[in-house]
């Protein structure tokens, strides 16, 4: 419980802080009368509560304006755009040409977004920017302004405003991640046209490294596999951005694992043909193109070899039994067709055991 002697010596205190500030404020005054009519303009005026913390702030920028009024409304001009002065070089305040510079730049930036002056001043970029050096700042929100329409590219773009502010946040920080952004905000765009539902997680890195690998898993399953768009819309539509990723990376596997027995089968089938001078066509290039592939030259085989013979091609392959009923002069006939196929292979582990 405050007792009264203790609320005595507050108000006392008190009393004496505010003949302190008035008396100052006095001497300041008569000063004021003295300043240019430019200068006297630039003069603060009070408002606000009058709390000791308003009028000692007050009184300090009104002293300011009277003892250095160049300081002062440099001071002011980045105040005018929500820059926290405290902590800057008190030397910037006498460039009234690099204040004003940018000023300049900060609104032209304004112009074209509102989003990123408000990261620039919200995030204290551009606050730790001045107290650094005044030069690093103008030539930062110069290159800002020189990359405006990278910049309004990603404003343009369909994708959630948390996640556009935090890749704008990461350019404006470091401008040589302004491509990498772009790229972002383009597989963003990308996953979403094949219906996954993208959401930012907690952890950014993470949520960018999902997306360059869902990305990169659907353009190999596009271009190497050539898996139509429907069939991977399909596998994905309506899926989180993580689980679509996983699923993806599942195709992807099954369509390598199915891919590696396709071309060991048609490896089998081409060196059978060709060892009875047939013709056979180039590996082609998606899935679905080469398992069609290898059913022809399945057939083909079949042509030459007979039924028996393909059996027994498959039970050389390993991939079934020794067929049951199969005539001596079936088997013989398939031998005398894959016999330049085993001398090769004889000859290759010959060759290699020598080195």
């Amino acid at each position: 419980m405050i007792v009264k002697e203790e609320i005595e010596d507050i108000l006392q205190k008190k009393l004496w802080k505010v003949e302190e500030i008035s008396t100052k404020a006095k001497g300041s005054a008569v000063k004021a009368k003295q300043l240019p009519e430019g200068a006297r303009r630039n003069i603060p005026v009070f408002s606000g509560g009058w709390s000791e913390e308003n009028v000692t702030s007050f009184y300090e920028k009104f002293e300011e304006s009277v003892r250095d009024p160049l300081r002062h409304n440099n001071r002011k001009q980045l105040e005018d755009i929500g820059i926290y002065t405290k902590g800057i070089p008190e030397a910037i305040f006498d460039d009234s040409n690099g204040v004003e510079e940018v000023v300049a730049l900060f609104n032209s930036l304004k112009k074209v977004n509102e989003v990123m002056t408000k990261i620039l001043v919200g995030k204290g970029i551009l606050l730790s920017w001045l107290r650094e050096d005044i030069e690093r700042t103008r030539e930062n929100l110069k290159g800002l302004c020189d990359a405006r329409k990278a910049f309004q590219r990603i404003f343009d773009s369909v994708i959630e405003d948390d996640i556009k502010s935090e890749l704008i946040e990461m350019a404006i920080r470091d401008r040589t991640l302004i491509s990498t952004a772009e790229d972002t905000i383009s597989r963003l765009e990308f996953l979403i046209g094949y219906g996954i539902s993208v959401e930012r997680g907690k952890d950014f890195e993470s949520f960018k490294s999902k997306v360059e690998s869902a990305y990169q898993k659907t353009k190999i399953l596009e271009s190497e596999y050539k898996i139509p768009r429907d069939e991977i819309s399909i596998l994905v539509r309506g899926k989180s951005l993580n689980d679509a990723e996983m699923l993806l990376g599942a195709e992807l596997a099954r369509c390598s694992e199915g891919k590696r027995v396709l071309l060991e089968a048609w490896q089998i089938y081409v060196a059978t043909l060709q060892s009875i001078g047939r013709k056979v066509p180039d590996v082609p290039h998606g899935l679905q193109e080469l398992q069609e592939g290898v059913e022809g030259l399945r057939k083909e085989c079949l042509d030459a070899l007979g039924e028996d013979g393909l059996k027994i091609l498959a039970f050389l392959r390993g991939e079934v039994d020794f067929p049951d009923g199969v005539s001596k002069g079936s088997i013989k006939k398939a031998l005398e067709v894959l016999r330049p196929i085993f001398m090769r292979l004889l000859k290759e582990e010959s060759s290699a055991r020598s080195k």
